[in-house]
Formats: C-alpha cells, sequence, structure tokens
C-alpha cells in the first residue's frame, strides 16, 4: 500500500505557475520522481492562507516547499534539508542606472535601504499591498522619508514604470522582475543590488505536517539533498536571475 502525499502550492510566478513550469514546480517534479515508489503524489495550488490552514492537519502527510525555515515553523512542523536557496528582495533598477547607486553601497556592495529611503533624486515605487518583512516595512513606515516613493498596487505596474523611466528603483525578488520584464517584452537590462539591512538569500526546505510517516518521508528527502551537493534542481531558477544575482547565489552552495 502506498503513502499518499498531498503537495501545497501557491500561484506565484515564475517560481510556481498555472502551466506547472515554475522553478518551484521543477524542484517539486525532481523530488517527486526520486522519492522511493511506496509513495503517490497529489498536488493542489491554494492562497496562502488556506496552505497554512491545511499544514495543521496531521491526519494524512501534507508537503509544500513554499515556507521559508523559522524557529516557529521548526517547532509547529518537519522541515528537510534547505531545498530551496533563493535570491532575496532587492532594489531591481535599470542596468544603464547602476552607477547612480555606487555612492549607497557598502563594501559588500549592498545597498543601505535607510539612506537610499532619504535620497530625494532617486525615485521609488512598492507594491502597497505586499508585506516585505520587519525590518524594511519599518524603515517604509518612518515619517523622515525624503525620497520620491510610489505606492502601487500591482507589482506589473512597478515594472512599467521602471523600465519607462517613470521610477529608478523598484522593490522586488529579482527573479519577479525578470519575469514580467519578459511578459511585457520590456527592454531596458534589469540590474539587482542587494539591501543591507536583510539577509542576501532566503533558505527553505520542503515543509510537512507532524502526520504518521512524514518523518520518514523527510529523512528520505535529507537523503535524496545529500547525495546531489550540486543541487540540479535549482539549475531552472538560474535562468530567471541576471548574471550578478546569479553568480552571487552560486557562491552561496
Amino acid at each position: 500500500m502506498q503513502d499518499k502525499i498531498l503537495w501545497l502550492k501557491t500561484d506565484w510566478s515564475p517560481v510556481f505557475m498555472p502551466d506547472g513550469k515554475g522553478f518551484g514546480d521543477a524542484v517539486l517534479t525532481w523530488l517527486q520522481v526520486r522519492l522511493p515508489a511506496g509513495y503517490s503524489h497529489e498536488t493542489r495550488r491554494l492562497p496562502l492562507p488556506r496552505l497554512l490552514r491545511m499544514m495543521e492537519d496531521r491526519r494524512s502527510i501534507i508537503c509544500t516547499s513554499n515556507l521559508l525555515r523559522t524557529p516557529a515553523r521548526e517547532a509547529q512542523f518537519l522541515i528537510s534539508r534547505d531545498v530551496m536557496r533563493m535570491p532575496a528582495l532587492g532594489l531591481v533598477v535599470r542596468s544603464a542606472d547602476v552607477e547612480a547607486f555606487r555612492p549607497l553601497r557598502d563594501t559588500r556592495g549592498m545597498v543601505g535601504f535607510h539612506e537610499l529611503l532619504h535620497q530625494p533624486d532617486l525615485d521609488g515605487a512598492i507594491n502597497e499591498n505586499r508585506a516585505y518583512g520587519a525590518a524594511l516595512d519599518g524603515l517604509l513606515r518612518d515619517p523622515t522619508i525624503t525620497a520620491p516613493l510610489i505606492r502601487l498596487s500591482k507589482t506589473s505596474t512597478m515594472v512599467s514604470m521602471l523600465t519607462a523611466k517613470r521610477v529608478d528603483w523598484i522593490l522586488l525578488y529579482p527573479f519577479e522582475a525578470i519575469w514580467l520584464a519578459r511578459e511585457e517584452q520590456a527592454i531596458p537590462a534589469l540590474f539587482t543590488l542587494g539591501i543591507a539591512e536583510i539577509p542576501a538569500f532566503n533558505r527553505g526546505g520542503v515543509t510537512c505536517n507532524r502526520a504518521p510517516g512524514a518523518d520518514r518521508l523527510v529523512a528520505a528527502i535529507d537523503g535524496l539533498i545529500e547525495a546531489h551537493p550540486d543541487e540540479p534542481w535549482l539549475k531552472p531558477m538560474y535562468d530567471w536571475l541576471d548574471p550578478e544575482t546569479r553568480q552571487r547565489l552560486s557562491g552561496q552552495r
């Protein structure tokens, strides 16, 4: 008798895409075809709030690779070794204008976001419906900000304004920017600058509920990850990164 695994994922292009061709989809496919034959697989696409609610059910095995590793999640769920290593939020700018940000970069090449928000000559745009994490959200609430900052409801509009030179930077994941630029056939090349106040990369494993048998599944996933130190499942992600971000990411193994 096979143990059934319910895999949950949310639509977040180009990580998880409706056509199943996102680089996060590729990670799950890579794992599924290599897991022992004693498992059967079902995949569902859900909004993140519902995904989190379903993960609390312990009657049968439910897993996702949508979630970052946090102490709270490690206490609540079973999490495999890191299978996802993605660049964190960055300042996406036009490649031709990177030099304008040089005075704001530290010795690592990272831009101080607090300092950027006090540059009246550099216009920025953010998504007003997105949470950017405690560090950046706190800086964005600063009442002393002097940089022109446009708050938009759609991420695609942010990219359009950047490529049209109506803003100088946007706050976005590098792979999202590349995907949206390709969708809109934007001409200007894009470049992602790291942000000094946050980690350069996000890591996460396969997160499973604590249903009977989930511990054996996570152990099997750990074995697969350990047996492939070259991380072949990440190769599709590199197609969605600018050269600078790709180089930085490959050096983080």
